[in-house]
């Protein structure tokens, strides 16, 4: 049976949401938006009823994680790049998963379950012990 109300889809690629949320995200953490003009921004440009909240939810979740590596290395805009648009998924992920006094995180995500109860060094520090031990196998083969 179809639902009575028809689903909205955003005008924007999931690439163009990661984007827009990305930028919200480092605007309002650079003090440049409040909360409120960050949800007025987010409908304005993904033409859904997105909050600041559903930006850091989407932001940390597999399709924007996706969208943003799949970006080109040199890409470019609003002086900001890949890196820093990366960086802004992993303050996303960080801040659902252990934002909360009482431990439970705002969304599911996979990066968020490897950030909780962790500073973001800690598990910059595990990715780089992960990927030292993987180069260390292959070069053994």
């Amino acid at each position: 049976m179809r639902g009575l109300f028809p689903r909205k889809k955003s005008r924007l690629s999931s690439q163009g949401k990661a984007i827009a949320a990305a930028h919200v995200l480092l605007d309002s953490a650079e003090g440049r938006l409040d909360e409120k003009a960050a949800g007025r921004r987010l409908r304005e440009q993904v033409g859904l009823q997105w909050s600041f909240l559903t930006c850091i939810q989407y932001l940390s979740g597999q399709e924007a994680l996706v969208a943003l590596k799949a970006m080109p290395n040199d890409w470019m805009e609003n002086g900001r790049t890949k890196p820093h648009l990366l960086a802004a998924a992993i303050l996303a992920a960080h801040t659902v998963s252990n934002v909360r006094s009482d431990g439970t995180s705002l969304c599911a995500s996979y990066l968020a379950q490897e950030l909780k109860g962790k500073t973001v060094e800690q598990w910059l520090a595990e990715r780089s012990d992960i990927e030292q031990r993987r180069v260390g196998r292959s070069l053994s083969e």
